[in-house]
């Protein structure tokens, strides 16, 4: 179903004389966000802004194709996305206060939810590929498994499984559901997914989630309901493994040339919640509702993501009521702690935010050296400033209010601040050891080489941004140079995925590295040396023959309990190898406006440790019927 709202809105727009304010006004009254205004309308020149909101250059090659006035309704809702009443005899003439008839809206009718993005639109929704839309991913397609919000593995696209007595043999019994275009799942969906994601073509990081022991697990399906998956050696996070793998139509894409560049990339089917839409490129993407979801009709009547250039776009749009839910960094989150129309929903990021190490880089390959610079970086310092206070420490492994990952931090023996100090004196010394001399600009060589190194992050939120400036200013006390770079963040994930990428280009970053598998510890993908690019998504060239030894004993261990000791040693030795310097741990949030909260069912408003988890629930669960 398409938003008639929008549609009635531009094609007015198309034939009406108003001025720019008044289109402000009436986009406003419809429901329209600032982020689609900023492709609609130009700057208003007019002084009075007693009642406006920011409007950006208008460009009109950005705007979706408008429906004429006497165009056929296309599924028009009763009422349009936000719940406001309006009078298609008098569309020029809306209340002056749009939110003013929320409360009187009936909460059977749904709602579009608006979220806001600010890590900007890949093009790709194939939940398979490097470089897919994450919000396509989690509400267009299912998995076999999910995990719910404390981390356990409940069911999806499989009801019920079984597990032999070796852990060898994995039977699992697939649920009924339905393709988005009306077709039954079944089990060549998920051998078709399989088989594509362990193809060489296939440009994709999800690859390792299943092998084993650098090798391939084997599967078969002996009836339209059932797969027989037998692995080479005991598979521990096998569960965890699946809850990442989005599952993607046979009968849409056997027939492809190219899955990597196949017209589905822009038009996906998939089984979950919510269904494909429409969208507009780098300004909006909208899905809606797919009734015959499996597990019963999701409340909400679909959300509209908009992709903004940073949070502080994404804030005007929430203060101006015209999203309902976004992302907060701890810089943020301040200015919403005491607003009464805001829930600030906080939850400690499981991974530390890291400065990784580039170890193809001719100089950054040795130890000493990354030694050195985990010596000049006040760490404490770093994080209050960036976080503004809210940061926590970050010395192990894991963050240490990550539900179940916790329990693999050695505690005891890892202390990145003990083995680590900040001691800009010592990282002169280290570096003098090393033969870098300083020059007559301050900046070191050796041998006729700089000591000059590329620090990139992605563009969003000024934290890491931050944190890139103040880690600049350290280094180059002791005689290091950085320079700055930050990019949109499919750029860097393109760069990520490409074993060609320049180390030189790609030298450190600041950001969140190695992930797990969400809530088991097992980081093959992003730590094992079987897992550079473009076989997974060790991006940073790590390769240490004990940590792959670890992290494959670690994935044999059937029972999550009985991998404690190999993660601590894990810890230790990544605390020895220094693949990246944590640190801190983020608080991050999510900002939820309370008209959102009041329209809801009962779905429990609280903070949780699984924002995914959160996230996907709760969308499930907006504007309930009674």
């Amino acid at each position: 179903m398409r938003d008639p709202g929008l549609y009635q809105f531009l094609g007015r727009m198309s034939a009406s004389h108003l001025t720019r304010r008044d289109l402000v006004k009436r986009a406003a009254a419809i429901g329209l966000t600032v982020p689609v205004l900023s492709s609609l309308l130009a700057a208003c020149e007019d002084d009075d802004t007693d009642d406006a909101v920011d409007e950006p250059d208008t460009d009109d090659a950005d705007e979706p194709d408008a429906e004429p006035d006497d165009a056929d309704p296309v599924d028009e809702p009763d009422d349009d996305t936000d719940d406001v009443e309006e009078d298609d005899e008098d569309v020029d003439e809306p209340d002056d206060d749009p939110d003013d008839d929320d409360d009187d809206a009936p909460a059977e009718t749904g709602g579009f939810i608006n979220w806001t993005a600010t890590t900007g639109d890949s093009g790709i929704a194939n939940p398979i590929l490097n470089g897919r839309l994450a919000w396509v991913e989690w509400w267009t397609f299912s998995r076999l498994f999910r995990y719910d919000d404390q981390g356990g593995i409940v069911n999806d696209l499989a009801e019920d499984f079984e597990i032999s007595e070796d852990g060898l043999n994995w039977t699992f019994h697939l649920r009924e559901a339905l393709w988005h275009d009306g077709e039954e799942f079944d089990a060549d969906d998920v051998i078709f997914t399989f088989n594509t994601v362990v193809d060489d073509a296939t440009d994709t990081g999800f690859a390792s989630r299943l092998r084993i022991g650098g090798e391939p697990v084997q599967w078969d399906a002996p009836d339209d309901r059932t797969i027989e998956v037998t692995a080479p050696d005991s598979f521990g996070p096998f569960l965890y493994a699946l809850s990442e793998i989005p599952i993607i139509p046979e009968h849409v894409l056997a027939d492809s040339d190219d899955i990597n560049t196949d017209d589905f990339n822009t038009n996906p089917v998939g089984t979950g919640p919510y269904r494909w839409m429409e969208r507009e490129p780098d300004q909006w993407l909208r899905l809606e509702r797919f009734d015959d979801y499996y597990a019963g009709q999701p409340a909400a009547e679909g959300i509209t993501i908009f992709y903004v250039s940073d949070v502080e776009a994404a804030s005007a749009s929430l203060d101006s009521g015209e999203v309902d839910y976004m992302f907060a960094p701890p810089e943020l989150q301040p200015r919403y702690m005491d607003d009464p129309d805001v829930r600030v929903l906080q939850y400690v990021y499981f991974t530390p935010i890291t400065l990784t190490f580039n170890h193809r880089h001719p100089i950054l390959q040795e130890f000493d050296v990354r030694r050195a610079i985990a010596h000049a970086i006040d760490r404490d310092g770093l994080r209050d400033s960036v976080t503004v206070g809210l940061g926590l420490a970050a010395n192990n492994q894991y963050a240490q209010t990550a539900p179940v990952l916790d329990d693999f931090n050695d505690y005891d023996n890892v202390d990145y601040s003990e083995t680590y100090p900040f001691d800009p004196d010592g990282a002169r010394e280290i570096l003098d050891e090393l033969g870098f001399e300083e020059g007559d600009d301050g900046i070191r060589e050796r041998d006729g080489e700089r000591m000059s190194f590329t620090l990139l992050t992605y563009a969003g939120f000024d934290e890491y941004q931050n944190a890139q400036q103040i880690i600049q200013s350290m280094l180059a006390e002791v005689g290091i140079e950085v320079q700055l770079d930050v990019l949109e963040y499919t750029t860097l994930q393109s760069m990520w995925g490409d074993p060609d990428t320049d180390p030189m280009d790609l030298a450190m970053e600041v950001q969140e590295w190695p992930h797990p598998f969400e809530m088991d510890p097992d980081v093959y993908g992003e730590l094992h040396s079987d897992s550079h690019p473009p076989n997974g998504d060790n991006h940073m060239f790590f390769a240490d023959d004990e940590v792959d030894r670890l992290i494959d004993e670690g994935r044999a261990i059937a029972e999550l309990e009985d991998r404690q000791p190999v993660y601590h040693e894990l810890d230790q030795r990544r605390l020895e190898t220094l693949p990246c310097l944590p640190l801190y741990c983020a608080v991050d949030a999510r900002l939820l406006h309370r008209r959102v909260e009041e329209r809801s069912s009962d779905f429990p408003m609280e903070d949780t440790p699984s924002m995914r988890w959160w996230e996907r629930t709760f969308i499930e669960n907006l504007y309930k019927p009674e």
